[in-house]
């Protein structure tokens, strides 16, 4: 039998609590329940009436739970979880769900995700529609405000509700133009460096280095950048004109965009190893990011799952790094055509 008590109790107050349990701030969870700072006091205090128990005590560093409230932190996410599961028990199905999600994503990883993507959703969700944006430096900021589904990039520092799922490694190739010098050459380091490079960059994400440049600057050796952009098409179309050459992610190609016009060329072997190595290390790894208030959406589930199928392939094997002797055996500098 349900009691009065049970009848009273507004079952929001439990939700308050647990944001509160987690973040320890009363701002920021005023912010992910999307109510004002007083409002959120006002509901501390119901809860504080209805324990008859402080349940948090201020300090300089946040919000302390009292020993009351830790124990039921302990209960509140199998609690919400049944609550949830019980309000979300709709079935999805793709094939009648009618519905968008917006993607931001970089430029080149467009290239390689959307043509498939987007094919598989006409064949298995037809009324599905995808908007996609450039990613931002302020992309977590519009996951946690709900403008945007998913976003895709190096995911460095995220905050505590922002979910990063790391997607697997694609080897990335060196691309030139048809009829390029090296395209019918087994290229070595030395080739590599001898020909002027492109840069892509996201203004304010990405620095004024690549994983490429980070690597050769640990041998004391640099690639000659004649264009930085941010433009993937523009980049592309400066390689059909010139000799020079552009690193970037093997994915892309399989869109069949650029057939006839550009070519990708296998790294040198020493420097794509060194690559991967970097990348896994020091420099954080490409992810799929969203908001955890996404976590039980069976239609956000569903979609996550579409894009890692698409944005994963299998890794290759990683080779143990050549010794910086090995990587420019005469240390001699390699210039520029």
């Amino acid at each position: 039998m349900i009691s009065r008590k049970l009848i009273r109790t507004d079952l929001n107050l439990l939700v308050a609590l647990q944001i509160l349990l987690e973040e320890r701030n009363v701002t920021r969870a005023a912010e992910r329940l999307s109510v004002s700072q007083p409002a959120l006091s006002k509901t501390l205090q119901k809860l504080r009436d209805s324990f008859e128990d402080e349940l948090f005590t201020r300090t300089a560093h946040g919000l302390v739970p009292t020993p009351r409230a830790e124990e039921l932190g302990a209960e509140l996410p199998v609690l919400l979880e049944t609550v949830e599961r019980v309000l979300g028990s709709t079935e999805f199905s793709p094939e009648t769900f009618v519905g968008s999600f917006k993607l931001l994503l970089p430029p080149i990883l467009c290239e390689s995700l959307l043509p498939g993507l987007v094919a598989e959703l006409h064949e298995v969700a037809p009324s599905i529609q995808v908007v996609t944006a450039e990613v931002t430096p302020d992309y977590q900021d519009q996951l946690k405000k709900g403008e945007a589904d998913f976003a895709a990039f190096v995911a460095v520092e995220t905050e505590r509700d922002i979910h990063a799922e790391p997607i697997a490694a694609i080897a990335p190739r060196c691309y030139m133009r048809v009829g390029h010098p090296l395209e019918d050459k087994e290229m070595d380091l030395q080739d590599f460096l001898a020909y002027s490079h492109l840069r892509l960059y996201l203004p304010g994400l990405t620095r004024n280095t690549s994983m490429v440049d980070d690597v050769l600057g640990q041998y004391g050796v640099h690639r000659n950048i004649a264009l930085e952009t941010t433009q993937f098409a523009a980049a592309v179309g400066v390689l059909t004109r010139t000799d020079s050459l552009l690193v970037a992610n093997a994915g892309f190609q399989e869109g069949g965009l650029y057939d006839g016009r550009i070519v990708g060329h296998e790294m040198p072997a020493e420097l794509q190893r060194m690559i991967r190595n970097t990348h896994s290390s020091n420099r954080g790894k490409m992810s799929l990011m969203r908001h955890t208030r996404t976590s039980r959406s069976a239609p956000h589930q569903w979609m996550r799952a579409l894009l890692m199928k698409h944005l994963t392939s299998s890794p290759e094997v990683v080779q143990p790094p050549p010794s910086p002797g090995e990587l420019l055996p005469d240390g001699a500098a390699v210039g520029a055509r």
